[in-house]
């Protein structure tokens, strides 16, 4: 069988560690597949380089000669992309799909904006959801991140009839184990964002950036100085730098010289591979990015999320989680430090109860591809 898959394998290394979740799913079902890979960033209007694509007449003749088309994971149905014909990352003219005769799965997908919404944009995105849901060889599968809330609100309940909510393919990778040594004592790894500070957000209202990011110093001294732990900072990508300087800043010079690290800025399915192991051999995680969240949830880790997002609120909520994260606005610093204390000294029986209701929905999940590949007249 052979799957073209079109996604974002070169911004984020969480968005790495989703696809190579979604491999271990197709593992699950097939014997003999090849996946070839391309870029979704080349789509975007912004890219301007020799290589450049469009979801044109000749993609859709070269996606027509594969077995499966694969859109996602990746917010690709946010509906915030100005001058796009569906208002979305997917910028291919409705009419178009008639003409494909492959099979497409759009999967793990968010559709969740977190900027300014331009006039028109719903509009777009429901003709296109109409067209893609009059066709029996189209299936969408959204990702745990509140997207089911957009349609519920802003776009029209009735699609929900014609789609799935599934767990983010992150929650089915597996790291290797780390090939370096981070560190010969016990650490907490911590990863923080600094362009989620201007998103859109309703769990919260504007974040002060300075109250921020003291609130984040004041915790990693209360790791270093009380819970006698090392932090390693992770960026998921080049923007996660900026935090990490920022917040650095902030923090005493000798406890940043001796307690703290900051991980190599890798990407690709390497980068994923390597920063991840160093979350799998934390002793706690601070998660602020979604994936940081998701995939770390899957290992049954002791983590706190740091919600500057819905979606990253959504996920916790969804596996009846949620006192597993804290909203970052405002004076967080006191609700972070008591789930923290909670995290590292957790009972057996609260670990249970996480790894139950994660493992139940990866079950679920994996009952519902099932289910769509069979729609999709997939088999081996």
């Amino acid at each position: 069988m052979k799957i073209l898959h079109v996604a974002s394998f070169l911004g984020n290394i969480g968005d790495n560690a989703s696809h190579m979740g979604f491999k271990r799913i197709l593992d699950s079902f097939f014997n003999r597949y090849e996946i070839q890979r391309l870029e979704i960033r080349k789509f975007y209007k912004n890219y301007k380089l020799e290589d450049k694509c469009e979801f044109n007449q000749q993609f859709i003749d070269f996606a027509n000669t594969f077995d499966l088309l694969v859109i996602g994971g990746g917010g690709f149905l946010d509906y915030w992309v100005k001058d796009s014909a569906t208002g979305t990352t997917i910028d291919i003219h409705p009419g178009l799909l008639k003409k494909l005769t492959t099979p497409l799965l759009i999967c793990s997908i968010g559709c969740n904006p977190h900027r300014e919404v331009p006039e028109g944009n719903i509009a777009k995105l429901r003709t296109f959801l109409d067209e893609l849901c009059a066709q029996p060889k189209i299936k969408i599968a959204l990702r745990n991140d509140g997207s089911v809330n957009s349609f519920k609100k802003e776009i029209g309940e009735h699609y929900l009839e014609h789609m799935e909510e599934i767990l983010d393919n992150g929650y089915f990778y597996e790291p290797i184990e780390s090939p370096i040594l981070i560190t010969n004592r016990r650490y907490a790894a911590v990863n923080i964002t600094n362009d989620q500070l201007a998103m859109k957000s309703s769990l919260r209202g504007d974040i002060d950036t300075q109250s921020y990011y003291d609130q984040l110093a004041k915790s990693l001294t209360y790791l270093i100085t009380q819970e006698k732990l090392n932090v390693v900072l992770i960026p998921h990508i080049h923007s996660d730098l900026k935090a990490i300087s920022e917040l650095l800043s902030k923090v005493d010079d000798f406890l940043v010289r001796q307690f703290i690290t900051i991980a190599p800025c890798i990407q690709y399915d390497e980068g994923a591979h390597l920063l991840f192991s160093i979350y799998k051999n934390s002793s706690l995680i601070l998660g602020m990015r979604y994936h940081a969240n998701v995939c770390n949830m899957a290992m049954i880790k002791p983590i706190v999320g740091l919600a500057a997002l819905d979606r990253v609120q959504y996920a916790y909520d969804s596996l009846g989680l949620r006192n597993r994260c804290v909203t970052i606005d405002g004076l967080f610093f006191d609700d972070l430090v008591n789930k923290i204390s909670t995290s590292l000294h957790e009972t057996d029986e609260s670990v249970n109860k996480y790894r139950k209701s994660v493992n139940l929905a990866k079950e679920r999940t994996l009952k519902i591809y099932g289910q769509i590949f069979s729609a999709l007249g997939i088999v081996q």
